[in-house]
């Protein structure tokens, strides 16, 4: 008996010429819907509101790094030790919660961020569907310091340039006109909050000062506390001066007269591009799968 052996069969291998030919009779398959699907994003992306985006531009009024005496030997191998800039304290500020809290406290900013959703004679905002049916709250609900900090994650950016020594500030929203008096109200609470803090920091100092003052019987001690006390009343004197104190504003927030985003014709071009490559992609598989098959069934059917 003849033994049967098991054909061997060789990896095909297929030129682009091939690609074209298994794609010509699909193609207008592919490019109909890859039209379709972007169509139906730009559509889409209308039911999306303009947002508008104002940014103001800061730098710290004071120096960022200065001498500390006790590490004078350190600074002159050209070591540097200290805490960090106040760019960066700046940055911690306004990307703060507390920060956040305080400016949508004080300002109504709710039919700014929140247009469709915020009610004026009820002053509540209706909640999203995704609220009511995963977290069920109610229909409509009185905004919180949550919603402003949620707010906040969407439509606030805070950048640093190290290099030279700014901060930007923007803000984000339906409105060019809100956008830019959020970022103002920003700038006005973090400078009241650095003005609060340096304020009360020098009060507790001086308090602290004229105690030990008053325990203290040497004369050079007292002479020292005096000029300590000194210090704190210029660091007070310096904290009342709103308009100098904590930063400069290099670049003051204006209207937008263009809208940030969303970028329609980008996202539609972008969603029928990937369709149209992941069409031809399934097709040529597919294709491939075929061709290899058809071969290897009809040799078997005929030993």
């Amino acid at each position: 008996m003849e033994e049967r052996r098991q054909p061997v069969y060789p990896e095909d291998e297929i030129s682009l010429g091939e690609y074209l030919a298994i794609l010509r009779p699909h193609w207008w398959k592919i490019l109909g819907l890859s039209l379709a699907m972007g169509l139906i994003t730009l559509g889409y992306m209308f039911t999306k509101p303009n947002l508008y985006q104002a940014t103001a531009v800061i730098t710290p009024a004071a120096e960022e790094k200065k001498a500390i005496p006790a590490l004078g030997a350190l600074a002159s191998f050209g070591i540097e030790i200290g805490g960090p800039t106040k760019v960066e304290d700046l940055e911690a500020l306004f990307r703060s919660n507390d920060l956040t809290v305080r400016v949508f406290r004080k300002n109504d900013l709710w039919p700014v961020v929140f247009p469709k959703r915020y009610e004026p004679k009820s002053g509540k905002l209706k909640a999203c569907w995704a609220d009511r049916i995963f977290r069920g709250v109610d229909a409509l609900k009185t905004p919180g310091d949550w919603d402003a900090i949620r707010s906040a994650e969407d439509g606030l950016n805070v950048f640093v340039n190290r290099k030279m020594g700014t901060l930007s500030v923007s803000f984000e929203s339906p409105s060019p006109e809100g956008s830019a008096n959020i970022v103002r109200h920003y700038l006005e609470e973090g400078k009241s909050r650095l003005q609060e803090e340096a304020l009360g920091r020098a009060t507790m100092n001086k308090k602290f000062i004229e105690e030990q003052i008053g325990k203290t019987v040497d004369a050079l001690t007292r002479d020292r506390f005096y000029s300590l006390y000194g210090q704190e009343v210029e660091k007070e004197m310096l904290a009342r001066n709103r308009e100098q104190f904590g930063f400069r504003v290099v670049d003051s927030p204006r209207v937008p007269d263009r809208k940030s985003q969303p970028h329609r014709g980008l996202g539609a071009t972008l969603v029928a591009f990937l369709v149209f490559l992941a069409g031809c992609v399934f097709i040529i598989v597919r294709g491939i799968g075929r061709k290899k098959v058809l071969p290897r069934t009809k040799q078997t059917e005929n030993p």
